[in-house]
């Protein structure tokens, strides 16, 4: 049985509409102020709030600004009003109420005014569970396909190893040894971003968008040099930053790492990556260059999550992910990220990430 609150505190009122919204069958709190409203919901949760708006203690105004600070609450909200005006009207849809019913009211308009609004919030919750359904069938996918191949390679080298322990020398024990660890260490880093990468996108979903943060205490070219060092890249680098002061959060170097990342996969040893950071009256900007023949900017502006470019190319698996991430983050700040290119010879490219970030 459905569960709607009625604050109003014109006692007749009130009981009337408890009498009509009972007979059609659903379960009824009757409150009579604002002041006392929070507190009847703070211990009980309801599908469906009716509120006057002018009354004592707490007027329902207050009540709806008081309650919408909580960034999950998503309770279907009539407005009951005396008046006709429409700046009354205005400021109630403006706070987040949801419906409006006019005194005196027709017991059929307040019960379709009820099935309404609860119809449309069953509905958005039917959408949301879809969505983390498939989320969840995404995740579920991405996680056979990106767990497979480094899976496979521990479990055969681990099998060569066994088999051939007594016969191998050192050396070839060695190399085995560095292809399980780099197997090993692959299937950390795609569980780490997937789990980045749910965990950002589940909060989106659910409206729990997460703190941006304070700026990260480490510089960025701390953070860029960080990845280069990891795929032995670091004098690759060339790197710009006119004003050097600019400080990003945890989860903007979050989307630098996976911008690096991806440049180091797509580019060869020895040819540069050229970093710009930068301001302008619009923001920040960072942009990563990298040349290339292994994709395209248009692939990469179009990619669908997941969907990884030239799979043939080992050292690129992985991108689906990091670029869905980076996107998410350049979302989650308002801004945006896409991707330029120059070509320079027959399928050879520079292609540059452009991360904008906006000024808050």
């Amino acid at each position: 049985m459905k569960k709607i609150l009625v604050i109003e505190d014109e006692q007749d009122i009130r009981d009337s509409i408890q009498e009509i919204v009972e007979m059609a069958g659903y379960a009824v709190t009757p409150i009579a102020n604002g002041a006392a409203g929070i507190k009847a919901l703070m211990n009980n949760p309801f599908d469906l709030i009716i509120c006057d708006i002018m009354m004592p203690e707490m007027d329902g105004f207050s009540l709806l600004t008081a309650l919408k600070k909580d960034p999950n609450f998503v309770t279907p909200f009539i407005f009951l009003t005396a008046k006709v005006q429409s700046n009354d009207l205005r400021t109630g849809m403006n706070i987040g109420a949801d419906d409006y019913l006019h005194k005196p009211f027709k017991s059929k308009d307040l019960l379709s005014a009820i099935e309404t609004r609860l119809s449309k919030h069953e509905k958005l919750n039917q959408l949301q569970s879809q969505k983390a359904a498939m989320l969840e069938k995404t995740i579920e996918l991405m996680v056979g396909h990106e767990f497979k191949n480094p899976m496979n390679g521990i479990i055969n080298f681990n099998t060569l190893i066994a088999e051939n322990a007594i016969s191998l020398n050192n050396e070839k024990l060695q190399s085995l040894c560095s292809y399980l660890h780099i197997s090993a260490d692959r299937l950390l880093t795609t569980y780490d971003k997937i789990n980045t990468y749910y965990t950002l996108q589940k909060a989106v979903h659910l409206h729990e968008i997460p703190e941006l943060g304070e700026p990260d205490p480490h510089h960025i070219i701390d953070v860029i040099k960080s990845v280069l060092h990891k795929y032995d890249r670091v004098k690759d680098l060339d790197y710009t930053e006119p004003k050097p002061c600019l400080f990003f959060s945890k989860l903007i170097h979050t989307a630098v790492k996976e911008l690096i990342e991806n440049a180091c996969k797509f580019s060869e040893k020895g040819t540069p990556i050229v970093v710009r950071v930068f301001e302008d009256t619009k923001g920040s900007n960072i942009n990563v260059t990298n040349t290339t023949r292994h994709t395209t900017a248009e692939a990469l502006n179009q990619y669908h999550l997941f969907e990884q470019h030239h799979r043939e190319v080992a050292e690129q698996q992985g991108l689906g992910i990091g670029l869905a991430i980076t996107k998410l983050i350049a979302s989650i700040h308002k801004g945006s990220i896409e991707f330029n290119e120059i070509e320079k010879e027959t399928s050879i490219r520079d292609i540059t990430a452009l991360l904008h970030l906006p000024n808050s």
